[in-house]
């Protein structure tokens, strides 16, 4: 069993919160990441900035550009990552990136690095599933143990996610809402139903994210979600406090504790 598939064995539903690497520097990410573990993190998503996030809204686009105002490069990330893993390395760390950067550094010379600084599985939201170069990825990660993990929206018809269930492993990361990443205030009423359809189909864990930001509504979708993903209301705590470093790594952490917390009523 994967390291991944291994935290989705508990009775409660995984946090998943994501941070954008180099947010506002890479030093400090290191700090943010390890209030998000100590305050109840499952599994951490690590974001690698890039120029055109279109898969992202306004807080995390924002967060990418503080971000690509420091000096960056693949091996800058690969470093901070494996920083990260060492303070935790009972903790699976998942990147989530675009196609671009990973194409350009090369699939062989990335999955092998990725897996040294300790990344158990990958997001790609901009990769489809039936493409030559999905294959070759695929491939590469699987080689080394390392997790291709799919999203699934609610416009996928089935026949796509017979697809997906060939290539994807670890968890399906379910997009609740339609449009790009934010904090929602209202979760749709057949959430519930399309999740259930799509573990039916896939066979694999399903991660719920985009829009999630209260403790509430994280308690709500975890009744039938076997992870809660949260990634705009974590960017907007480090957006809001993160000059003052002490502040926001002490908000960082009751956050998590705050969601970790919530999702401990699982089928309760």
């Amino acid at each position: 069993m994967s390291a991944i598939k291994s935290v989705f064995s508990d009775s409660k539903s995984a946090f998943i919160p994501y941070i954008s690497l180099g947010d506002p520097n890479y030093d400090l990410c290191v700090d943010w990441a390890d209030a998000l573990i100590r305050g109840g993190a499952d599994i951490l998503e690590l974001g690698i900035p890039f120029s055109d996030p279109v898969a992202d809204g306004p807080v995390i686009q924002k967060a990418f550009k503080r971000a690509l105002a420091n000096p960056f490069s693949m091996d800058i990330i690969l470093e901070i990552t494996e920083k990260i893993h060492s303070l935790h390395p009972h903790i699976p760390l998942v990147y989530l990136t675009y196609f671009n950067p990973i194409f350009h550094y090369g699939f062989e010379k990335f999955a092998e690095k990725a897996k040294i600084a300790g990344i158990q599985g990958m997001i790609i939201p901009d990769l489809p599933y039936d493409t030559p170069e999905t294959d070759e990825l695929f491939n590469s990660l699987k080689r080394r143990g390392v997790d291709l993990i799919h999203l699934v929206t609610p416009a996928t018809p089935l026949s796509r996610m017979k697809g997906i269930r060939d290539f994807a492993s670890g968890f399906i990361y379910y997009v609740t809402s339609y449009g790009v990443t934010g904090e929602r205030k209202s979760i749709s009423a057949d959430l519930e139903e399309r999740i259930k359809i799509t573990k039916e189909i896939i066979s694999l864990p399903v991660s719920a994210g985009f829009g999630i930001s209260a403790p509430d509504q994280a308690k709500e979708i975890s009744q039938y979600a076997d992870g809660i993903i949260i990634g705009s209301a974590v960017q907007r705590i480090i957006e809001e406090n993160g000059s003052n470093p002490s502040l926001c790594r002490k908000k960082l952490e009751e956050y998590a504790q705050s969601i970790s917390g919530s999702l401990r009523g699982k089928n309760s």
